[in-house]
Order: C-alpha cells, then structure tokens, then sequence
C-alpha cells in the first residue's frame, strides 16, 4: 500500500544476481522495456542508462556488481545475511500482503525465480517485492545459497541474472499498488550507443547459449507422449514445463535428426495444432482455443480516449482457407479416417472457397476433426490485427482477451499476442498487438 496523499507513480526495481541495485541505477536510469509474448518467440528485457561518464562502457559488469554490494546502507544489514531461495511450483507463487492466504496477494512469481529471504517464520518467509515488504508461503521455496553463493547440492543457474518488476502506486488515489512481476532473465548483450552516450543492456528468457536452444541432438522417442517429451526436455535444461492442453499427442516412434531441443518440440506442436512458449525458465505448451475462450479483460471503444495511438490492419500471411482436412490412411489395415473443420459462417457453395489438406496419423474420426480445427486456427490467425499503445497497465500481459467496439469491420474479441511494457521518466506505457478470436473452429 502507497501512501493515498502522494502523487501517483510507476516505479521499476531490479534485481541482480539475487540483490536490489535498483537505487544504486537510479542515476543512471533512462528506461525499461518488458516485451511479453504470447507464443513462437521468448520474453525479453531492456534496460537503457545515460553513461555520460563512461561509466558502464568501460567496466559495465564490474560496476553493476559494485553498485549491487553497496546498495544495503551501512548498519541497515541484519547480523543474519539474507539466504537466496528459488521458487518451485510449475503454476508460479503467489505474493502477500501478509503471512497468511487471507491477506491480499501482491502478485505472482513464476517458477524458477530467485528471491531474497530475510526471515521464515510460522511458514511463511519475508521477502522484498518491488521495495515493499511482502510474504510466500515457505514450503514452495528452496534455498540455493546465502548473499548469492551455493548451498549444498544446489547451486545457483550459471550467467547473469536480472529480475524486474513494475510497481504502479497510488494510480487511483486509494493507496493501492498494482504490481507487474516480469520474471528472471539472463543477460545475453550489452550495447553501447551515441551521442548522447547509453548503454543497453538486453536480456532473454530463453538465453541464445542454452543447450535447450543450441545444441543440435539426434535422438529416437520411442513410445512417448507429447507432454512426456516436453517435460523430459525442460528438465535436461534445468528449466520447467507447464501442458495446458486437454489432447496430448501419442508418438510410437518419432526421430529428432542433428536438431536443437526447443526447435524439434516447436515442430511437434506445431503439427499438433498447439503453442510454445519459453518465459522464466519455463516451456508453457498450450492450445491457443483455451486461451481464446477467456472473458476478456476490457473493452477498448473508440473515442473512449483509454488509447494513445492505434494502427488496424486485416490480411493474412498465407493464404485464407475455408476448411481443413485432415486424413490418414493405416497402411496395416488400408483404413482411412478423415475428419473436417470449416470457418465460421461457411458456404459450401462459394466458388472461391480454399480447403487445407493434411494428411497426419490420427486414431479416429473425432481426433482428426480437432486437429483440423487447430491447424486451420493456425493458418488463418493474422486475419485481422490491431496495435493500441496505452497508459500504462500491469493487468495487460499476452495471452489475455481484450474487446474492440465502434470499430466498425474490427469490432469483435481479440487475443493479446505480445504486451511491450515500458517505464521511463516520461512515464508509464504498454503497447499490446492483438489477433482477432479464431471463433467457430
């Protein structure tokens, strides 16, 4: 909670290597950018700083861990250093107000992220969350270090880490504060620009040298599911797998030929009619219809002035097609199996009408059918798109459903496809690009 007499303000912190050097940046701070997308490329992280003294162009990692060490003012440390925990659960971890489930939560971390402990009691551990005093249940956190070094067993993930969350205080003048968890990345560039001399530090989700995303393998799957390869293939990389899908394809035998991890797992899905998502150290797989299928979190009217700057466009990127088809003849039995998906508002009779026809092994009728529908879900998605930049507004992430009224051929239910976050000293914005809703497949 924000103090409700004071202007209202969006504030960014940043976490490195598992401590606040968010005050010790601030001199330097020009803005951040938090790109969340919704499928197909990996959440990413800018920070710009003004280096009018050459500061970070020179020793940029040196001084950045420097900053960090002298962040905690002297005799402000307790006697007990604080302990660097992880947190576990794949569905992420809720952040209170206070230590109990009755208190009002705060926001979410997702799997994977590194947080600071000052103290566990009655269950429950005190933490800082964008510079308030928060609490998480302690059973769904473990240690992996004190001040940052290794305990035990554990030791912490290799590269550069930063954490970033946006705080907006007081928007509303109640006092309450609106928290955008953007999650844990790696550092993977650092560019120097100018004149007026900057330095951008650009981090990822997914880092360029993880072995998920690099190392070519060859390897058979032999009696799997789709969800089993996922996971298998998460784990090996120290990462975690979130299935949200009610069908989950079965392989008997499927080769993955001199190909890296997450570019042959982007080809299952892709054939299966599903999504992939790398963020925070986490593979989300998901069906897209699920996610089409939300209520939507607001409705954007024109000339309601919610918006700053609007661009509607409608195309496609391949070509549109009426109807799928998906068929598979068992070469054991010379069975044939066919299933048929069509758009919404479909005339068999129309001449320009396109079919898509896939053939891909399916078991039966129904499971043909919905993978007909996925695949011409897929093809026909770019239909219809729009981009808003808005006030700032932590509730606005990629995947979520918005409305469009008064728009005229663009009215209708939209799908948030990538939400760019960006704090800066002349405020707070987001820019959401959106696709409309795939409805009737």
């Amino acid at each position: 909670m924000s103090d409700k007499d004071m202007a209202r303000r969006t504030t960014a912190e940043f976490v490195f290597a598992g401590t606040n050097i968010t005050k010790s940046m601030a001199p330097y701070f020009l803005s951040a950018t938090y790109t969340d997308n919704e499928e197909g490329e990996t959440d990413d992280l800018q920070i710009k700083l003004q280096d009018r003294d050459g500061i970070w162009v020179e020793k940029w990692l040196r001084e950045i861990i420097d900053a960090a060490a002298s962040s905690v003012p002297s005799g402000t440390q307790s006697e007990t250093s604080p302990t660097v925990y992880q947190v576990t659960p794949e569905i992420g971890l809720n952040v209170r107000t206070g230590p109990s489930t009755s208190y009002a939560k705060l926001g979410a971390l997702v799997c994977g992220t590194e947080i600071k402990v000052s103290s566990i009691e009655n269950g429950w551990a005190t933490i800082d969350y964008g510079g308030e005093t928060a609490y998480v249940c302690a059973d769904y956190i473990r240690q992996i270090g004190a001040s940052g070094s290794a305990a035990g067993a554990s030791p912490p993930p290799s590269g550069f880490h930063i954490q970033a969350v946006f705080a907006r205080q007081n928007w509303k003048g109640d006092g309450k504060d609106t928290v955008l968890d953007c999650g844990q990345f790696e550092v993977d560039s650092v560019e120097a620009s100018g004149p007026p001399s900057a330095i951008t530090i650009k981090a990822t989700s997914l880092p360029f040298t993880a072995q998920i995303r690099q190392t070519k393998k060859s390897k058979a799957w032999e009696s799997y599911h789709l969800s089993g390869i996922a996971k298998e293939m998460a784990a090996s990389s120290g990462m975690a797998c979130m299935y949200l899908s009610k069908t989950d394809p079965y392989y008997g035998r499927v080769e993955q030929f001199q190909t890296p991890d997450i570019s042959f797992l982007s080809t299952l899905c892709r054939n299966a009619g599903l999504s992939l998502k790398a963020t925070n150290n986490i593979l989300v797989l998901f069906d897209q219809a699920m996610y089409e299928g939300k209520s939507t979190v607001r409705t954007i009217t024109r000339g309601d002035r919610s918006y700053n700057q609007y661009k509607l466009r409608a195309g496609t990127a391949d070509t549109k097609y009426a109807s799928c088809c998906v068929s598979y003849t068992d070469p054991s039995t010379g069975k044939s199996i066919s299933g048929l998906a069509t758009v919404e508002n479909y005339k068999e009779d129309r001449k320009d009408n396109q079919q898509l026809n896939i053939t891909a092994k399916v078991s039966s009728v129904a499971e043909a059918q919905a993978l007909a529908g996925k695949l011409l879900r897929l093809h026909n998605k770019l239909a219809k798109t729009a981009t808003f930049t808005l006030p700032g507004d932590p509730s606005l992430v990629a995947g979520l459903t918005v409305g469009l009224s008064s728009w005229g051929a663009w009215d209708g239910k939209y799908i948030i496809t990538q939400a760019k976050h960006t704090v800066s000293s002349n405020g707070y914005t987001v820019q959401i690009k959106l696709r409309r809703v795939l409805e009737g497949y």
